[in-house]
Parts: structure tokens; sequence; C-alpha cells
């Protein structure tokens, strides 16, 4: 079952490592015939920080056709993939706030993939620990596995290819896991429902 699925990318530095992680997520994805988009904070609308977030709109007329978009986007994607540095042992501003745009509503019952990286030696493991309660606040069920990339730089190219024999096992069984989670969940819903 072909799965539709949305990259979360973290990251909005100069010169950032997260373009080329979430790349090669995104590559791996459609060599395994799912439907991948990648939301990028830079690219998507706005200025990547939450100002008003779409369901506190008091006029929902009022809200940004890029929003709009996004959000159809969110709500029609069987699952997520988050690609996320460590900033001050956290998580970036850029990826809590896109996701915070948008109600929890669009994301509940949802899987979700980690991948974190780091220029350091700890790959960013404590942003994803952040990540795990943070995305379970907005409706998502994180997979047991995360992909933890440390030392970052020179791993990948500006397309997206891995030249790390590691890191690219540890990205695959990753996009296996999501794959995984993502069908069972989609026929739960088909066959159910989401619980109320």
């Amino acid at each position: 079952m072909s799965l539709r699925m949305l990259v979360f990318l973290g990251s909005t530095r100069e010169g950032r490592m997260g373009e080329n992680v979430a790349k090669c997520v995104v590559n791996l994805l459609s060599e395994v015939k799912h439907e991948v988009e990648l939301i990028d904070p830079l690219k998507i609308g706005g200025d990547g920080h939450v100002h008003q977030p779409m369901h506190f709109y008091r006029d929902q007329n009022d809200v940004p056709e890029w929003m709009i978009e996004t959000n159809n986007k969110i709500v029609n994607a069987n699952a997520y993939v988050i690609v996320t540095p460590e900033y001050n042992c956290g998580l970036p501003p850029a990826l809590t706030s896109v996701l915070d745009n948008f109600p929890p509503a669009s994301y509940r019952h949802k899987p979700c993939g980690i991948v974190c990286y780091s220029m350091g030696s700890f790959g960013g493991i404590r942003a994803a620990s952040f990540a795990r309660p943070f995305l379970s606040e907005l409706g998502m069920v994180s997979t047991p596995s995360a992909c933890v990339i440390p030392q970052v730089v020179g791993k990948f190219s500006d397309e997206g290819e891995c030249n790390d024999e590691r890191i690219k096992n540890n990205l695959e069984k990753v996009v296996k896991e999501i794959s995984w989670y993502g069908r069972a969940m989609e026929e739960m819903r088909s066959k159910e429902g989401v619980p109320s």
C-alpha cells in the first residue's frame, strides 16, 4: 500500500545540514513507492514562526491560503517523518512553530518517525527525547526506532545521498517502521474510524 507522507524539516539556519538529511529521507520513502512531500518552514509561507495559529483565527475567512493548503496536506497524509537538529539540548523553534500553526486534530491518530542530527557526537538524541512528548501532544504516535545522526557534516550530498552505511541502515529502519505503522493505522482508520 502506497501512503501519503510528509517530511517536516526542522531547521531554518543558513547552511543547515538538515536539508540534505531530509532529501535522503524523501528519497528513501519514494523508493518504496510512497507519495512524499517535504514541508520546509522557509518555503511554505509566513516566515516559519507562529504568529497566529490557524485554529485561533476568530474569523476562519482570514486564515492565509498557505496555512489552508498546508493543513490540507497534513490532514490527508497517512504518516509523517520529523527531521530535526538539536538546538541548545532541545528542539529548534522553527520545527515547533511550523507544527503549532495547525490544529492537533489535523495530526491525530497518525504515526511519525523521528530523524535527528547534530554536528556533535550525540547526534541530536536530546532533541528526539523532547520531540516524543511534543508530537504526542499534537496527537501523533512516534515509532519505536529513531535515526540518530552524529557528526552530520560531510555524510550527505546535496542530492540527499548518504555515504555512511550505518546511518543509511538506520534510516531504512525508520522507513520500514513508519511504513508498517502507517499501513496498520490506515487500515484501522478505514475499518473502524478513529477513537472519539
